[in-house]
């Protein structure tokens, strides 16, 4: 185990660190998932491994967090390379904030909190976009919704209607910032099945594209071995070699990222775009991974456009 114990040293008031303005930006930034991190590295350093088992995720799964967790204004990890394990501990910031908002220093026990996970800046304009875009359809709603979806995403209509343009672009958003439980209540909202699967249909692409830059996180060369297993063939296919070193990685998963791939090829192809063009449109879901979508790009170039 590489539970190493770190002392707990709490800070003299010359060392506090907090400041009302952190404090704000932390609270509002955690989700309960990263609340357990905090708890778990309090006193100790660990590794992806150790804290997925003590938290009963999959590792690629806390590795979502943990990126997540590093996007965060205020730093909260620390990580150290020790053999071929990478050891997370906490900033004495992000110590600080856990002792005094989550520990209950007398008992040695977890306070009971209650963090809302959904309510994210990104959630809020996404959730008043939606209403404003059924106030603006009214009682055609879920026949409006599907047709509006096609023109958006099909035809690329952009400025037809502000509120259409407004709500795919705030979806779009909780996705680029890895936001999934919070999308999810978004489609939630939209109430019947028939809209949920329409814009599923269109937005899930995306959701695929950032699953595979989880991927490269965890793994680059693995990923990269994904992008060339795809564009090797006529048709797009997974070869027995990516399989065996996928690791955590579901059926779903891989699907989720195959698919994903092919849709903005696809629609590259439709629109004929160039290289140029295709990293013009899709890099943006690619945030942080921009070398994976050049990547791909050159692939898309190789494959199709130097016939």
């Amino acid at each position: 185990m590489h539970e190493n114990y770190i002392k707990n040293s709490h800070y003299e008031e010359d060392d506090v660190l907090l400041t009302s303005e952190s404090e704000l930006i932390i609270r509002r930034f955690l989700t309960k998932q990263m609340v357990q991190i905090l708890l778990l590295l309090l006193n100790y350093s660990m590794t992806n491994k150790e804290m997925a088992e003590k938290m009963r995720l999959s590792s690629s799964a806390l590795s979502n967090i943990l990126q997540r967790m590093k996007k965060c204004e205020i730093e909260l990890l620390v990580m150290e390379k020790k053999e071929k394990y990478i050891l997370y501990s906490l900033t004495p910031i992000a110590k600080e904030y856990t002792e005094k908002f989550l520990v209950v220093k007398e008992k040695k026990d977890l306070k009971v909190i209650q963090i809302h996970e959904n309510e994210t800046i990104q959630l809020i304009n996404c959730r008043n976009a939606l209403r404003k875009l059924k106030d603006k359809l009214g009682k055609e709603w879920e026949a409006d919704f599907s047709y509006w979806c096609f023109r958006y995403y099909e035809n690329g209509e952009r400025g037809k209607m502000p509120e259409v343009d407004s709500f795919f672009e705030t979806l779009e958003d909780l996705i680029i910032n890895e936001q999934f439980s919070q999308f999810e209540s978004i489609m939630d909202e939209l109430e019947d099945e028939v809209s949920r699967k329409n814009c599923l249909r269109y937005i899930n692409k995306y959701i695929g594209i950032r699953r595979l830059c989880f991927l490269d996180e965890d793994d680059w060369k693995t990923a990269y071995q994904f992008i060339d297993d795809i564009f090797r063939g006529e048709e797009m296919c997974i070869s027995c070699s990516f399989l065996e070193k996928s690791g955590d990685l579901t059926k779903e998963d891989i699907i989720k990222m195959s698919n994903g791939i092919f849709e903005i090829v696809n629609c590259s192809l439709k629109k004929k775009m160039t290289k140029g063009e295709f990293l013009d449109t899709w890099s943006k879901y690619f945030i942080s991974h921009e070398k994976l979508a050049y990547y791909i790009a050159d692939k898309y170039r190789n494959k199709y456009l130097n016939r």
